[in-house]
């Protein structure tokens, strides 16, 4: 019985050993909300007469780097990365170049440093600090709006270079900034300690993280004068692409010539035989030519667009029967506008026997008209209505003996007291403007300068408004140039998303702020 007594005593006491022997984290608290802190640095923040070869900073906490290297930004910045390290609780830079006299330095750590247990993020620490007798202590501030869409790129940089003189140059092309900061989400951006002088100031989206605009494959937005940066008034600037060079991207012939372009288009000539027929219709960045007819057996046909001119060898055996079909189609049609229905390919004919409108199972009368590419319906169309539109094979004919499938197409109309309005007051001195009703990124419609400020018969739904100062007057959002020094065309959207309800008039004050 002794010795049972003494195997349990010696079990019992190892288990109770064994237990405190292992470390237990404590449960329960607070969770940690709070990010490292920095507890000292070298150089010290706000150090003067300092021209370090490395930087030291401590912190209260064990850390992690999160893409440190990306995310630390220094102004000025330097030619060479530096090295990054870590060892316990601190962290190491070790700089490849001898920083420039009397400048003062902002090393901000952006989103790089975290926690080493919960990823607490330490937020825009900077360490800043001077090679000279003291810090640049003057700034400037703004807000960078993105143009004709309203989301800006994620990776902005709005950069300061110092000039006697304004001349835009490739500067931004070759050069770092002697000063630069970013935009937050609203497009705020505030660069602190600046020295005192004359600077040119643009924004741009630095894609590949160089500090140098990179040409039309980024987005600019540029000062028109020179700052002086002991003012204190805010800067706003506008964002745009700049236009490439006009590009022929593909062209063939496949019974209709096309030419694909890299880039919008608009005004064209066609050049060719005096004797060649053809329609033509241009889609954004496509121009489509369809031959009526050769007067010889093969000839060439020329698209003159801008400073270039493109052709297409056309042949009579490569005419043969294009497929004509409808194109996507509205489905709500308002009482005052008439029904119009698109072609892919030219119409030479229309056959009405073969076409047919319903409406509670009614026949309804119509008149039709066309153009090259459009059918145009004139019917009752008042009121909550359904219509199905039947346009039966053959109803519409081509080129080359071409013509449609049967097709159908459904559309309604709602009273007025099933719809919305919504009213503009604006107060603009520009003779120049357009408002786009949008939802999403679709343009619902569009009123000019000099129209009444009144969107009607609308469906209930929330839209945004969007007001673009048409300063070439083209009807069109044009971009800028940097090197003409041609700004883009600025862009206002209304502050709020506008809910219409059905029956309801609402009337807004569309101040000219973003």
């Amino acid at each position: 019985m002794s010795t049972l007594k003494y195997l349990f005593f010696c079990l019992t006491s190892t288990l109770l050993l064994w237990q405190c022997a292992n470390m237990v984290r404590p449960t329960g608290g607070p969770k940690d909300k709070m990010p490292p802190l920095v507890l000292n640095s070298t150089p010290r923040q706000g150090a003067t007469n300092v021209s370090p070869s490395s930087i030291e900073i401590h912190f209260d906490e064990f850390f992690v780097m999160k893409n440190l290297q990306s995310e630390l930004l220094i102004s000025p910045p330097l030619d060479s990365k530096p090295k990054i390290s870590q060892k316990g609780k601190s962290l190491f830079i070790e700089l490849e170049e001898k920083l420039k006299e009397n400048s003062t330095y902002t090393f901000n750590f952006g989103k790089g440093i975290a926690d080493f247990h919960e990823g607490n993020v330490l937020k825009d620490f900077a360490l800043v600090f001077s090679t000279g007798p003291e810090l640049d202590s003057l700034s400037v501030e703004g807000n960078v709006f993105s143009s004709p869409n309203k989301k800006l790129p994620e990776e902005v940089l709005v950069a300061i270079y110092q000039k006697d003189s304004l001349k835009n140059d490739s500067t931004i092309y070759l050069q770092k900034p002697d000063y630069f900061g970013t935009v937050n989400e609203q497009g705020y951006f505030h660069i602190e300690h600046i020295r005192a002088g004359t600077f040119e100031l643009i924004a741009f989206e630095d894609v590949n993280a160089n500090y140098s605009y990179d040409g039309a494959s980024e987005q600019i937005a540029f000062h028109q004068e020179l700052i002086n940066i002991s003012d204190s008034t805010a800067i706003e600037l506008w964002l745009f692409k700049e236009e490439d060079k006009l590009k022929l991207l593909e062209s063939k012939d496949n019974g209709r010539l096309h030419w694909a372009y890299n880039k919008e288009i608009d005004s064209v000539k066609i050049l060719s035989d005096s004797r060649f027929d053809y329609l033509s219709k241009v889609e954004n960045d496509s121009l489509f030519v369809w031959p009526i007819s050769l007067a010889k057996d093969s000839l060439y046909v020329w698209a003159e667009i801008e400073q270039r001119r493109d052709s297409i060898l056309v042949k009579v055996d490569t005419l043969r029967k294009q497929e004509i079909k409808m194109l996507p189609q509205e489905k709500y049609l308002k009482a005052s506008e008439e029904l119009i229905i698109q072609f892919s390919a030219p119409i030479l004919s229309v056959d009405t026997s073969l076409i047919n409108i319903i409406s509670d199972s009614t026949q309804v009368e119509f008149d039709l008209s066309h153009t090259d590419f459009e059918l145009l319906f004139e019917f009752e169309h008042k009121g909550t209505r359904q219509f199905n539109i039947t346009l039966n094979k053959g109803s519409v004919q081509g080129l080359y003996e071409s013509e449609n499938d049967s097709v159908g197409l459904s559309i309604y109309t709602k009273t007025e007291a099933a719809l919305a309005s919504l009213i503009i007051n604006l107060n603009i001195e520009e003779d120049a403007y357009f408002i786009d009703l949008l939802k999403g990124e679709t343009v619902i419609d569009r009123l000019r300068a000099g129209e009444e400020l009144i969107f009607k018969e609308l469906l209930p739904s929330k839209y945004q408004l969007r007001l673009t100062l048409d300063s070439n007057k083209d009807g069109k959002w044009t971009p800028g140039n940097y090197f003409e020094g041609i700004p883009a065309e600025k862009v206002f959207y209304y502050a709020e998303e506008l809910n219409l309800r059905a029956n309801w008039e609402l009337e807004v004050d569309f101040l000219m702020t973003n």
